[in-house]
Parts: C-alpha cells; structure tokens; sequence
C-alpha cells in the first residue's frame, strides 16, 4: 500500500476517531503477530515492525506498522494547519 493511501486513511481515521489526535505512550516495539494495523487496516506480520501504544486520554491501545506510526504522528501533528482536520 501507497503512502499516499496509508496517509488518506489515517487522516479518515483520526477525522473518525478509530485513531487518536493527540499524543500516546509507547508501550512496547518489537515484530508484529499477525494483528491488525489500527492505521492501515492490514495485518502486522511477523517480519514487520509493530509499535505498540496507548492513549493518554483514554487508555486505549494501538497498534501500528512503525512506518504507518511515522505517518500517523505527522498527520496528528500537522492537524491544526491542515485544512481536512
């Protein structure tokens, strides 16, 4: 999947509220286990980078390919100038 595409659904996500606007506490890093990316949707695969966090506002955990994470705080970050937030 595209980074462009990567980056059209985490912005639908964050406008959704499936992912968070602010920040999160990393919880863990390390290969994935076959569960599904909260940003990208598809499956983390064990030869893949998995980062694991949880939201500060609600305790709710994440999980992200460490790439889709990348994109993910830069959207959430760029939010307040960007015309889609």
């Amino acid at each position: 999947m595209s980074d462009d595409v990567i980056r059209m659904l985490i912005r639908q996500r964050i406008r959704d509220g499936r992912l968070p606007r602010n920040r999160v506490v990393e919880l863990g890093y390390g290969s994935g286990i076959g569960q599904e990316c909260d940003a990208c949707g598809t499956a983390i695969e064990p030869d893949q980078r998995m980062t694991v966090r949880i939201c500060a506002d609600d305790w709710r955990t994440i999980r992200l390919h460490a790439d889709c994470f990348q994109i993910w705080d830069a959207e959430r970050s760029a939010r307040d100038s960007e015309p889609w937030a």
